[in-house]
């Protein structure tokens, strides 16, 4: 897909789709076949205070908390059903906080405790839309300690083409949205961040394309519990089901030529640094 800078833009900064904790966590597995790639380029003490902003269903959130096992873990989410699984899954030293990004200053758990050495985030950022990443990136900076990092991969231009694709025809057919998330451009995520304050030149801001390996019940399994509700979300439930029942009945159109349904990720992958 070409052309996709802004999306969401017209979005209201308090949107987010509705997840199921458990749901979610079960189809997880594309995203951690990638932590060992992300983590080893992850600045982590064994004493360091984590933030995890989008934590998610909490699985990541725990691997970080093994790595810090002297420090603390933070995980903020804005959804009631990832945070309640995730604390079924946590560590003793973790905790959790309700929050979005886009307020992240305002939370209590963050705004009242000392800066944060790393600030870590995983496929999260593409779901807030392009006019509020400029401010999500400045609470950030306010957060982190002065050489403080903050560490984050989310949906790139280009990611996920052929579901994408597939997803926004069968949508635009029923008069919804096309392109729900914010996948940008690694120079305008440069701009932003170095605006923010960030030194960028002490790590990385980089698009990368990973191959992730699907069967199609996996692949069905990954768009019902992370992927359609970006769709339906603003769709009445007569539209939602057609357009749910659209997409699953087409989904054999997205098998590879080698006739696995292994699909293409495009990461936006950033390592920065506050001076200091």
């Amino acid at each position: 897909m070409t052309g996709h800078q802004s999306h969401n833009s017209g979005q209201s900064t308090t949107w987010c789709p509705t997840w199921e904790g458990g749901s979610y966590a079960a189809n997880t597995g594309h995203h951690r076949a990638q932590d060992a790639a992300f983590l080893a380029d992850t600045p982590l003490r064994p004493h360091d205070r984590v933030l995890d902003l989008g934590c998610g269903s909490g699985d990541f959130t725990r691997v970080l908390a093994g790595l810090v096992p002297d420090g603390v873990v933070l995980g903020v989410d804005p959804q009631p059903s990832m945070l309640e699984h995730a604390r079924t899954v946590a560590l003793p030293h973790q905790e959790f906080a309700l929050g979005t990004a886009q307020a992240l200053a305002g939370v209590d758990a963050v705004a009242g405790r000392a800066p944060f050495d790393v600030v870590s985030s995983r496929a999260t950022l593409h779901w807030i839309p392009a006019a509020d990443i400029p401010g999500v990136y400045r609470q950030v900076f306010d957060v982190l300690r002065p050489g403080g990092w903050f560490r984050f991969e989310c949906g790139g231009h280009g990611n996920i083409p052929a579901s994408l694709a597939l997803m926004d025809e069968v949508s635009a057919g029923l008069g919804g949205p096309t392109c729900p998330w914010n996948f940008a451009h690694a120079n305008l995520a440069l701009d932003d961040l170095e605006r923010a304050g960030f030194d960028v030149r002490a790590g990385f801001v980089r698009l990368v394309a990973q191959r992730r390996t699907f069967d199609r019940d996996s692949l069905l399994g990954w768009m019902h519990s992370q992927v359609l509700l970006a769709y339906t979300s603003s769709m009445d439930a007569a539209t939602a089901a057609a357009f749910t029942a659209a997409v699953e009945s087409r989904v054999d159109e997205l098998a590879r030529w080698d006739g696995s349904f292994d699909q293409t990720w495009v990461r936006l992958d950033a390592l920065v640094r506050r001076p200091g």
